[in-house]
């Protein structure tokens, strides 16, 4: 076998192997939401407005987080109504319409 021919296949095989790792990195990333309600802890480390969260992914109808004995919430009507927060890291109860992967900006 010719080295030039050993090359090709080698940076063939290395290539497979980096598209599929950038492939699987970006599954772990992603975050399924299902029809109703989900709690999900968002670790984001920029912050954005819920108002964004919610343009992006229309399919949900309401953001909330509970502090301290108070529920905080956003609910996608009307253009929003509710508290326009700013999504931090915590957990919140996101109620989709139907089932989603859910955006980040």
């Amino acid at each position: 076998m010719e080295i030039k021919t050993l090359f090709i296949i080698i940076f063939a095989i290395s290539l497979v192997f980096a598209i599929s790792l950038i492939i699987s990195s970006k599954e772990n990333l992603s975050i399924e939401l299902s029809k109703g309600k989900n709690y999900v802890r968002l670790n984001v480390s920029e912050m954005f407005y819920v108002e964004t969260l919610v343009k992006l992914n229309p399919l949900i109808e309401a953001v909330s987080y509970k502090e301290e004995n108070e529920t905080i919430g956003y609910v996608n009507v009307f253009k929003g109504v509710g508290k326009n927060f700013v999504i931090q890291d915590r957990e919140y109860e996101i109620v989709a319409k139907e089932s989603t992967n859910l955006i980040l900006p």
